[in-house]
């Protein structure tokens, strides 16, 4: 922890919290990680089924930790809620990877220049299977990809809830500093503003500090109904006060349109509410230029899909908040029906 590289594999093997890796910050960590399932793709593939079943014959050989499905559902009771259909759990388990692995790239980076770099496992895959990957063995980008490449950017605005204390850091990996704005604001999920602020800052070149500083408990706000949306320049970051599963998300309608353009489809979305972990997916072959995002209320996001496909009739949406609200005892008791019955195919007693 205080000299050379580290390999922090308490997350995973050991079941820590994700926010052990808050608090325990190596000088250079060369390698941690945790497990999600692969695209549907690679599991319609795996299975050749055009139907999702995690406990297919053909795919249970696909988990190769002898503690893989249980330790993913421990961790997916701690934060999120436990879906009971095959498709959903695939989707939660990506967020989940994506969940646990930012907060160790930002708290990595946060910390510069105590720890000067970061290397996770692992890329990608050479077949279809459950691991530690952010890209499938067919190169699809999974949750922690795209959360990857934002958490990597040169520029890198940063919150974290330091005990009722919310505290924003900006990274700048440039060689050269960056004079700008700093702004603060909170809303709710219907988009009112419960606080705001902002002001003129220089960001020292390869630095990483911390410039604001609020008490949240003294505003009284309410953890579970606001996002905190810190924005310097035109470097933004979406901060949370409360565990996913824990948050008051309203479902809503995603109003969509969708054009064709040169390299596929553009795709603009909007909500008159935040939709939290927004995955968009189809069968046709191609790439979405941004997935697993949260959209703002009463904000447009356009997003490109680069395909050869000559439509895109099939586009279907997941968010978070199709399975938080009204959830009661998530967590609790046996494991949930997809793990439950994986566990009893796998011996047989089904």
């Amino acid at each position: 922890m205080t000299e050379g590289d580290a390999h922090d594999w308490f997350i995973w093997h050991d079941a820590y919290p994700f926010e052990h890796l808050e608090t325990n910050v190596p000088r250079f960590m060369s390698e941690f990680g945790f497990q999600s399932f692969p695209s549907y793709e690679a599991i319609k593939y795996a299975t050749q089924n055009d139907s999702i079943s995690v406990f297919d014959e053909n795919f249970k050989t696909h988990q190769k930790h002898h503690r893989g499905f249980e330790l993913i559902e421990l961790y997916m009771k701690r934060d999120f809620p436990i879906p009971t259909k095959d498709e959903d759990y695939v989707y939660i388990s990506q967020v989940l990877q994506a969940h646990g692995m930012t907060k160790g790239f930002e708290a990595q980076r946060r910390a510069k220049p105590y720890n000067m770099g970061t290397l996770y496992w692992q890329l990608n895959d050479c077949w279809p299977v459950i691991s530690w990957s952010s890209l499938d063995n067919f190169g699809n980008w999974k949750a922690l990809h795209y959360k990857a490449k934002k958490a990597f950017n040169n520029v890198l605005v940063s919150s974290k809830l330091d005990g009722d204390y919310l505290k924003t850091y900006i990274i700048n990996d440039d060689l050269q500093s960056h004079k700008g704005n700093l702004a603060i604001k909170i809303i709710d999920f219907d988009g009112q503003v419960i606080w705001q602020d902002e002001k003129e800052i220089t960001v020292t070149k390869n630095s990483s500090e911390e410039y604001f500083n609020l008490n949240v408990k003294a505003e009284k706000i309410d953890y579970k109904n606001a996002v905190v949306i810190a924005t310097f320049d035109e470097h933004s970051s979406y901060f949370y006060l409360a565990k996913p599963k824990d948050l008051a998300l309203q479902k809503t309608e995603i109003h969509q349109k969708i054009s064709r353009n040169l390299e596929g489809f553009t795709i603009e979305l909007s909500s008159a509410t935040l939709q939290k972990e927004v995955f968009l997916y189809t069968n046709h072959q191609g790439f979405f230029t941004d997935n697993f995002f949260d959209l703002l209320p009463n904000e447009t996001k356009v997003i490109q899909f680069k395909t050869n496909a000559q439509s895109l009739d099939d586009l279907q949406i997941k968010t978070l908040n199709d399975f938080v609200k009204g959830e009661k005892n998530r967590g609790k008791g046996k494991l949930s029906g997809v793990l439950s019955n994986l566990f009893n195919k796998l011996k047989g007693t089904t």
